[in-house]
């Protein structure tokens, strides 16, 4: 065989190994990304929010463990970054910066309030890290161009109350009474009120505003006296959901109903008592009589002794919508993280419904849970050590997507 035959045979197989090794590494190799897979919890850890802040942690938490049983995220280890915005809008601009700019995160999951939302949301625009809001449900924190905010657990407002008003409708009362709270989130709910509620045929409807930290209510219940309402609204004003509806009763007021601002049902018991039982309602995004909650809120029981509830499960359904959109793209980029979730849909059964989203984040496909409180204990392993058990009400017929202005 000639010199040259010989060099070229020698080239083509040279030529033939490099192409099988790209093709294999292709196949074979992880994503390059970071050592460390880190989600950032922005949470209200003190402060009026801190009962949603912990049972969202928690949540978060026990989803970090149950991913780094498993092997992490595409054999990444994965940690959770917290901190404390204590409800403060320019605390937690400044941690979010951090978070991202620090810490490296690709996901940012918590915010309470609807002030902390709107300001959290414009820095994760800016950053292009994807951010979800836990109960943040102020209709102007999303704007159509809004591609890394994302709602889970708490629609926008207007949606928030058409729910209530399909409930009022099934039930058909006529007098309602609202509180609001003088901040972002309570005047969402009053504009959404006017819109849903009160064009009902046959219904009046009386709206007072509250400042967001004070203890006695009796000044604006007195106001609502005159039209002894059936049904009081109080998703308004979080901080109030205990005190408002216990100052009504001992004013005499026959409530039929009352509902909150999807308080945590702990807190709700421990703030109302026997009063919980006495017409409390809430909203809910966990779909508490699915086999698939009580198997999972039992399985939380068991390795946390705590009651999984909406706002846990909202922190371990989130985490694991995350990991989720960075298996499935095969990447770690914030941005490719936050593209595969708003075109995706991620369906977790123990949750009220599947986590799927319009171009600028909001909830496509929200079918709230209203629910009650029964004296006796829960079914099964769930929360063993309580006396008392939720009951679901209603459940929504699927809500229209806010479309921003």
């Amino acid at each position: 065989m000639k010199r040259s035959q010989v060099y070229a045979i020698v080239a083509l197989v040279v030529v033939v190994a490099i192409v099988a090794g790209v093709v294999v590494t292709q196949f074979t190799a992880q994503p390059a990304g970071p050592e460390v897979v880190k989600i950032g919890a922005l949470e209200p850890l003190s402060g009026v929010f801190v009962s949603w802040g912990n049972k969202h942690l928690n949540g978060m938490k026990y989803a970090v463990e149950e991913l780094n049983k498993r092997g992490g995220i595409l054999g990444k280890p994965v940690e959770l970054v917290v901190f404390d915005t204590k409800g403060d809008p320019k605390e937690a601009v400044t941690i979010f910066r951090k978070m991202v700019e620090e810490e490296g995160v690709i996901a940012v999951a918590g915010p309470v309030s609807s002030s902390v939302g709107l300001a959290a949301a414009k820095e994760a625009e800016s950053l292009r890290v994807p951010l979800f809001l836990h109960m943040a449900g102020s209709h102007r924190i999303l704007t159509k161009e809004s591609r890394f905010t994302f709602r889970t657990c708490l629609p926008a407002a207007p949606m928030n109350i058409e729910g209530i008003a399909n409930f009022i409708k099934q039930e058909g009362y006529k007098r309602i009474g609202a509180i609001i709270a003088d901040y972002e989130w309570g005047h969402s709910i009053r504009q959404a009120i006017e819109q849903y509620i009160v064009p009902i045929e046959g219904v009046q409807v009386q709206i007072e505003v509250a400042p967001l930290r004070t203890d006695d209510f009796t000044p604006y219940l007195r106001k609502l006296q005159d039209l002894n309402p059936e049904f009081l609204i109080n998703t308004g004003h979080p901080p109030g959901n205990m005190k408002i509806p216990k100052q009504a009763i001992e004013l005499g007021f026959q409530l039929k109903g009352f509902i909150g601002s999807g308080t945590p049902p702990e807190a709700i018991l421990k703030g109302l008592g026997d009063v919980a039982f006495q017409g409390a309602m809430d909203y809910a995004c966990a779909d508490y009589s699915s086999n698939a909650y009580k198997e999972l809120a039992e399985k939380y029981y068991k390795d946390t002794g705590d009651f999984m509830e909406a706002h846990a499960l909202t922190g371990y359904v989130t985490v694991m919508m995350v990991a989720d959109a960075i298996e499935k793209s095969q990447s770690f980029d914030p941005a490719v993280i936050a593209d595969t979730i708003r075109n995706g849909r991620f369906v977790h059964p123990a949750y009220a419904w599947p986590l799927s989203y319009t171009e600028w984040g909001e909830l496509k496909e929200a079918t709230p849970v209203y629910v009650t409180y029964k004296p006796g204990p829960p079914p099964g392993g769930i929360n063993p050590d309580a006396d008392w058990r939720i009951e679901v009400l209603f459940k929504s017929p699927p809500l229209t997507p806010y479309v921003p202005e």
